[in-house]
């Protein structure tokens, strides 16, 4: 399955069948990995729950500002790319709205077509843009980490260390959530604690892989996988 038909959707809107006839087209189109918000409140916790990677966002929903504001939200803390759903023609709400930089807009009453297209305008710079950076959070702190910084990721049962060129990262996480997160046609996980970028290989031998000084262990099953994936990167 192509990677971008995996990404996960949030569909912001208060509007319960208009929510519905939005997921029921998506479903349609291949996108597996939906869920749906119908107020501000929901919406905050799914951002934070769900961590989605495209929104679908009502611009206007109990109050004219609801949707900007989560929008605003979405530039400033979470780096998300949105879509307005919008059926407004008011200059002040729609001047706010382009100040926010939508990837793109569905007018209401909206067609399957419209919706389609809307969304491959937003994700067709995803291979570009969503793989950039990581953002994780260390302690208090949160981390903007550069995808190619990255050697790889071991997990030490509640917390995966990412070693980066020049530092390591201790956070609370798994996995599975790195691999959520991270480019699958470089990075790939060879062992049940070891996750590695594909790019950073130095060696491969019949039981570990070496990047840098480091010798990662990886599964005797995986290992023409590996070799494999290599030619084709």
């Amino acid at each position: 399955m192509n990677y971008l038909k995996k990404i996960r959707i949030l569909i912001i809107e208060d509007e319960g069948l208009i929510a519905e006839h939005l997921k029921i087209i998506l479903l349609a189109d291949g996108f597996i990995n939906l869920r749906i918000a119908n107020d501000k409140e929901r919406a905050l916790i799914a951002l934070l729950e769900f961590k989605p990677e495209l929104v679908l966002l009502d611009i206007r929903m109990k109050s004219p500002f609801d949707g900007i504001e989560i929008a605003e939200l979405l530039n400033k803390e979470y780096r998300t790319p949105f879509i307005f759903i919008t059926a407004h023609s008011d200059p002040i709400i729609l001047g706010k709205a382009l100040s926010v930089k939508p990837s793109a807009y569905i007018s209401k009453p909206f067609n399957n077509a419209d919706v389609c297209a809307a969304i491959n305008i937003a994700i067709s710079n995803f291979p570009n843009q969503k793989y950039e950076t990581l953002i994780v959070k260390d302690g208090y702190t949160q981390l903007i980490l550069n995808i190619n910084d990255i050697l790889f990721i071991k997990s030490d049962k509640n917390y995966i260390d990412i070693y980066c060129d020049k530092e390591k990262h201790s956070i609370r996480n798994s996995l599975d959530w790195i691999l959520k997160n991270i480019p699958e046609n470089h990075f790939m996980q060879i062992h049940r604690s070891y996750i590695i970028n594909i790019n950073k290989i130095n060696k491969v031998s019949s039981s570990t892989v070496q990047i840098r000084e480091h010798n990662i262990p990886i599964s005797r099953n995986l290992i023409s996988l590996l070799k494999q994936r290599i030619m084709n990167v």
